[in-house]
């Protein structure tokens, strides 16, 4: 049985937001946006031809954790997979929590070919965990803070 697939069929019915970039980490651009999957689309609300050369920069905002981002950079740089999390923000301004994966493809050279981003949106997941602290401790400032980055977009609802 000759069997031939079509990974552009794959990658955009993933349920996960799949991000390729070029590896360029030097200056203001960044990496460049070579290829986002139609999760992502759906996650971020950007359109596809609208972040084509664009940096994943464009997701960060005012609460976007920079220590998180650093990680990311130096994972990269000395060769391994990130995880992280943080505060990202939709085209639309709405910051939403990002747990996602990052790390290299090569194509048989030493210098990776591509970065691969596998990212999702945990915001609801991460509310239910936020409730469940502060009804352990109505003070938790980590669990305040959360609730509060989300009522700054909301208009303090």
């Amino acid at each position: 049985m000759d069997f031939t697939l079509d990974w552009s069929i794959v990658l955009e019915n993933l349920r996960v937001g799949v991000l390729v970039t070029d590896v360029e980490l030097e200056g203001p651009r960044g990496p460049r946006i070579l290829y986002a999957n139609q999760a992502w689309i759906e996650m971020t609300g950007y359109h596809r031809d609208a972040v084509m050369g664009k940096t994943p920069r464009l997701l960060q905002g005012k609460h976007s954790d920079r220590s998180v981002l650093s990680r990311l950079r130096r994972d990269l740089e000395e060769g391994r997979v990130f995880q992280g999390q943080t505060w990202n923000y939709r085209k639309s301004g709405e910051p939403f929590m990002m747990n996602w994966y990052c790390y290299a493809i090569f194509r048989g050279a030493e210098r990776p070919a591509y970065y691969v981003a596998e990212q999702r949106d945990v915001t609801e997941v991460e509310k239910l965990r936020m409730k469940e602290r502060l009804a352990v401790n109505p003070d938790d400032s980590v669990a305040s803070h959360f609730f509060q980055v989300l009522a700054e977009f909301h208009g303090g609802k």
